[in-house]
């Protein structure tokens, strides 16, 4: 049971807005990174072929901030590869756990049921059993 007053202040959850780079910051990040991609792969960036990107370091989404300190110039796969394999599903799941701990947790739909096919108390329609010699019999008659 949470109280209806606190002294301990509420953290600020929002998250800050993205702001992309000018040409003179994309410059100096390509140029303290000597022209090599910021993961660590040691690609070269290339501007024109496969393209770059200003991927933030800690992602926006989990209390990241537009800082250059906090941004670096990726090639577009390394970039795709953290914001797809690590970054997404990391922020999907602070929204979880801050979903679950708030209470804002929305409902889930019910999982539809099909009618059973074979209800209880139904019978089926069976065919009288008959033996080849009464089938015979019918042919001689």
């Amino acid at each position: 049971m949470r109280p209806e007053l606190s002294i301990i202040p509420e953290p600020d959850r929002s998250t800050e807005a993205r702001k992309p780079l000018t040409a003179k910051q994309r410059a100096e990040l390509a140029l303290a990174q000597g022209g090599r991609c910021g993961c660590g792969c040691g690609g070269k960036l290339d501007h024109a072929g496969e393209g770059t990107v200003d991927e933030h370091l800690n992602p926006l989404g989990l209390t990241g901030t537009n800082d250059l300190a906090n941004r670096s110039i990726w090639r577009k796969p390394c970039s795709d590869a953290k914001t797809y394999g690590t970054d997404l599903p990391a922020i999907a799941k602070a929204k979880r756990i801050e979903a679950r701990e708030t209470g804002t947790r929305r409902e889930r739909k019910p999982i539809p049921q099909r009618p059973d096919p074979w209800p209880k108390g139904r019978k089926l329609a069976s065919r009288p059993f008959q033996t080849r010699a009464a089938n015979d019999d019918r042919r001689d008659a």
